[in-house]
């Protein structure tokens, strides 16, 4: 299977637009998009998340379909938990689309299994949020923790509180579903392993998931792909690695209105991935 994996695009419709032409020019018939997929920096996150998931991407999904291309996505932890409902439904009206965060979907060879979940972050937004072993609370950005699908407010204080009763990352992973017998398993991943260089923010503190790594490490998984931190692969000139047989790919992103895009091309035929920046 040859497809462009692309993460963290956040509302550029633009980006998007030059997934699909890059996909039609080099006649790539799949597209893997690794979470934050929504716009960010909104007056009004829900609505205007709400419109761009029933506006743009019904009229993208149905772009997709006529040129003869699937998608398989997960959305991230800026894209808010309130839509998960809406985004699914618009997702199952398509059958070339598949919304794999916490489910699999098998595509000729290949077993897609997918989690939009991230550790505890220092942002007052905290959809999606878990915490593993051993994971310290970081200090807070925002006064105003948001939580519960960000419907209800916490101080810092309580915050601190609350995170003991979240999910840890090591339970949500292994009641992930299983790598279909027979079939290479590609984890979509938005939340990077940590170690592995794929993980590192611009003041080089490594933001990633031992659980992941761990989780990586046993899975015997052919691949694993990741977002999240935009600047990793600036801050470390690293977007691939490996942990024992797994490849690990995180291509890190450009920020909005920034017209050049990070993407990899990605070949599980010939073990052929690289990563482009295509600029305007």
């Amino acid at each position: 299977m040859r497809f462009i994996y692309a993460c963290d695009i956040h509302g550029d419709e633009y980006k998007y637009k030059k997934i699909l032409a890059e996909a039609i020019k080099q006649k790539i018939k799949y597209l893997v998009f690794g979470g934050d997929l929504l716009p960010k920096n909104c007056s009004d996150r829900y609505n205007e998340q709400k419109i761009f998931i029933e506006q743009f991407f019904n009229s993208y999904f149905t772009e997709l379909k006529e040129k003869n291309i699937k998608c398989v996505c997960i959305l991230g932890n800026d894209d808010l938990e309130q839509l998960d409902e809406i985004f699914e439904y618009e997702c199952s009206k398509f059958d070339n689309v598949f919304n794999i965060d916490n489910k699999k979907a098998d595509i000729q060879d290949i077993s897609f299994i997918g989690l939009s979940k991230v550790l505890d972050h220092p942002f007052g937004c905290k959809d999606r949020v878990v915490i593993e072993e051993n994971l310290e609370m970081q200090f807070q950005l925002s006064r105003i923790i948001y939580v519960e699908k960000c419907r209800n407010m916490l101080s810092i204080d309580e915050w601190k509180e609350y995170r003991n009763s979240i999910e840890k990352m090591e339970n949500i992973l292994e009641y992930l579903p299983k790598i279909t017998e027979g079939k290479k398993g590609i984890y979509v991943f938005h939340n990077p392993p940590f170690g592995v260089g794929l993980d590192v923010c611009i003041d080089k503190r490594k933001v990633g998931s031992k659980a992941i790594t761990k989780f990586l490490e046993k899975s015997n998984a052919y691949m694993s792909l990741h977002g999240h931190i935009h600047e990793s692969y600036r801050a470390t000139g690293i977007w691939k690695n490996e942990l024992k047989s797994t490849i690990c790919i995180q291509t890190g992103q450009t920020e909005r209105g920034n017209k050049n895009l990070f993407y990899a091309v990605i070949d599980t035929d010939t073990n052929y991935s690289d990563l482009v920046l295509l600029k305007e």
